[in-house]
């Protein structure tokens, strides 16, 4: 276990009384020495400017309103205003009925879509439903070092990582993988500025906003320039619109300067990398080495101080066996790889990327009123797509999901809508008894300290109704089915969800 007490990390947590003491009792439980604090939303801003933490988890939950929203967006811009980057703030959506409300705080205002520079980071808790993704318990444990980390690199005197939205920067970042990627390698790999990355990933996934994260953070002076090669008709031109040329080199060439000269002491990034010819290949070799290059046509070289940055949709090893790529220049870029994952292997970066998503198009479009957010079999659905398209699909998917949420003048996105946008036929995802175990054995310990559990005997109770209550989860409500997943008392699971129904009502009154 992890008992690093990490004393550059000072939370404060926002939000129900469940939710704070569910963070507290996790994270006490690992980090013993942490410095914790929590509070309602309105006593916010008093404990920030008595206590100064520098790490603010600020719930977004079932009963998150209009004018809560209107008064989080307000305490945020106090904390911008008054503190700058100093203190990290992070969303966590707790209901998926709320994600329009977690976009609406990406942005600067109703009518543009200019980031607010509010958020730092998300934490969105799968579906219970859900096995094999992180857990809120898991995502809490996972931001206090990946925060720490942040604020050690910042006294250090390197460049702050920038908010979401800001240019060149992620617009949403909830999974555990993106936030290792963005957070804790991308800035060490930035600062090796002799080195030329190279960014693996499928198309949609964002390798250009990581090449300019990669520019921004190396603190180099000079411009990012991108360039993609396929897009001229042929590689005599690509070198020239690169190292530039000199008149008459070629049929219709004037002289002039290329891209290389125009990124002087900056970043010169080139995407698709699998189109540049082996001849260019090798002039981009001598370039890496020793920093000249000539113009085409010319016998005077000429020297530059340019960082490459390279991307691909494609595998290095796999361009390397069709010699797509030389292996002298694949070997030197395999030195510094970012493998960015498709959305499918980062799963939790959907709910993020899906708010983001409704809040823009609230911007662009005239809807009779915003869409919040999806019921919960709809967000289960989000997670059993492949999203083959990545981050532009689901933007898409987004928008033709609050065309029929607006058609059908509601402000939740169904389970039907869901399944006609993304073709998906199964009301639920399968699953087996031992993931419903896991889930509800997850829940114990958090509830050991939230209803301090003291004997085995209640400890035993309490995980059997948690079995229960996962089983319902993990069937869409289904009564019969749950009974026949755990093998259990169908009259007892009746009696569970009869008090998980009086329990949402209770709260729907308050």
């Amino acid at each position: 276990m992890n008992r690093e007490t990490y004393p550059n990390v000072l939370l404060l947590s926002v939000g129900s009384e469940s939710f704070r003491m569910r963070t507290k009792s996790i994270l006490q439980q690992h980090y013993p020495g942490l410095w914790q604090k929590d509070c309602s939303a309105h006593e916010a801003w008093s404990i920030i400017l008595g206590q100064k933490p520098n790490l603010l988890l600020y719930e977004i939950g079932y009963l998150y309103s209009e004018s809560q929203h209107n008064a989080t967006r307000e305490l945020f811009e106090q904390i911008r205003d008054r503190f700058q980057n100093s203190i990290y703030i992070v969303p966590v959506i707790t209901h998926p009925e709320k994600l329009y409300y977690a976009g609406d705080l990406l942005f600067q205002n109703p009518d543009t879509l200019e980031a607010s520079n509010f958020v730092d980071s998300f934490i969105v808790p799968p579906p219970a439903t859900t096995p094999g993704l992180a857990t809120l318990a898991e995502q809490l444990l996972q931001i206090i070092p990946i925060v720490s980390h942040e604020f050690t690199r910042r006294e250090r005197g390197e460049i702050a990582l920038p908010p979401l939205g800001t240019k060149g920067w992620a617009q949403s970042l909830a999974d555990p993988q993106s936030r290792e990627l963005w957070m804790k390698w991308l800035p060490k790999y930035a600062q090796y500025s002799r080195e030329n990355p190279l960014i693996i990933g499928a198309t949609g996934t964002g390798k250009t906003n990581l090449a300019y994260a990669l520019h921004h953070l190396s603190g180099r002076k000079g411009e990012f320039i991108s360039i993609t090669p396929r897009d001229f008709s042929s590689s005599e031109l690509v070198q020239a619109e690169l190292f530039g040329a000199v008149a008459g080199a070629y049929t219709g060439a004037v002289d002039k300067w290329g891209l290389v000269k125009a990124a002087e002491k900056g970043t010169l990034f080139i995407d698709e990398l699998q189109s540049i010819d082996r001849e260019l290949q090798g002039k981009l070799i001598t370039f890496i080495e020793n920093k000249t290059y000539r113009r085409v046509g010319s016998a005077e070289s000429t020297t530059a101080d340019v960082r490459f940055v390279f991307a691909s949709n494609r595998e290095l090893y796999s361009m390397m066996e069709e010699s797509v790529l030389r292996d002298d220049f694949a070997y030197r870029l395999e030195r510094i790889l970012l493998d960015l994952k498709p959305l499918r292997l980062r799963k939790l970066d959907i709910p993020a990327a899906f708010a983001f998503g409704l809040a823009k198009i609230k911007r662009q479009r005239e809807l009779n009123f915003p869409i919040y957010g999806l019921t919960p079999e709809a967000y289960r659905n989000l997670f059993a797509h492949d999203w083959p398209g990545n981050l532009r699909q689901l933007e898409n998917a987004a928008a033709k999901m609050c065309e029929r949420a607006e058609m059908s003048n509601t402000q939740l996105i169904s389970q039907e809508m869901a399944r006609e946008v993304l073709h998906v036929h199964t009301q639920t995802i399968a699953y087996e008894p031992e993931d419903v175990i896991a889930l509800a054995a997850r829940d114990l310990s958090t509830q050991a300290f939230r209803d301090n559990l003291k004997t085995l005997e209640d400890a035993v109770q309490a995980f059997k109704d948690n079995l229960r209550k996962a089983a319902l989860e993990a069937t869409g409500g289904d009564i019969r089915e749950a009974s026949e997943l755990l093998e259990d008392n169908m009259q007892l699971i009746e009696i569970t969800a009869q008090t998980i129904l009086a329990r949402k009502e209770e709260l729907g009154t308050q």
